[in-house]
């Protein structure tokens, strides 16, 4: 039987219920981020984290599990996620990978199927281009947290944040939430379309 997840820590249980109340960038930066350098983005709403230093200063940790969890994420992340390529998820995802995002079903060949169906195979790149807030991990999860620009009903821009919290097990990421709605569109959406540029890309 699939091992699920353990009730989160208190420092987890803050990062996460700041987030949902939308108090993520201040509680990041009061909890998380005080010793990494950030980067401001083009809208200065939050700060978006885009060079090699500052994206690898955010996979530090004393302790080393917890620094081997999120260095394993962000190369996920760049390998499979941005770059698109299906055929490493054996390398990062068990094969009972446990899937919580509603138009994906759990199995690590679901997934392989969803990535190849939603993006294509691009150049795998040494940092992560979407526009990237913090990676913060705590016993075996590791939460994600990067920046969506999107347009109102009356086409005017604003930015939201979005989250991948992953729980990882011997090595390998074994289970997956986000805040993803059930639709088609889901289905087909290639997160590179949120790739940071400008003062972002640095």
């Amino acid at each position: 039987m699939s091992k699920r997840m353990s009730p989160p820590g208190p420092h987890m249980r803050a990062i996460v219920t700041a987030l949902l109340l939308g108090l993520w960038p201040a509680a990041v930066l009061a909890a998380d981020a005080r010793d990494t350098p950030i980067e401001k983005g083009d809208t200065g709403m939050s700060p978006v984290v885009s060079s090699a230093a500052a994206q690898q200063a955010l996979l530090q940790s004393d302790d080393p599990k917890l620094a081997a969890n999120k260095k394993l994420v962000y190369d996920m992340y760049r390998e499979i996620v941005q770059g698109g390529h299906a055929e490493l998820a054996e390398k990062y995802f068990t094969q009972s990978y446990i899937q919580h995002n509603p138009n994906v079903k759990s199995g690590r060949d679901a997934l392989v199927e969803f990535i190849r169906g939603s993006r294509p195979a691009r150049e795998i790149e040494s940092t992560i281009k979407l526009p990237l807030l913090n990676i913060i991990a705590e016993r075996d999860m590791v939460l994600v947290v990067s920046q969506r620009p999107q347009k109102d009903s009356e086409g005017k821009d604003y930015v939201t944040t979005w989250f991948d919290f992953y729980r990882v097990t011997d090595g390998k990421i074994a289970e997956h939430w986000d805040p993803a709605l059930r639709t088609k569109e889901m289905l087909h959406f290639d997160p590179n379309s949120y790739r940071a540029t400008g003062k972002d890309a640095k």
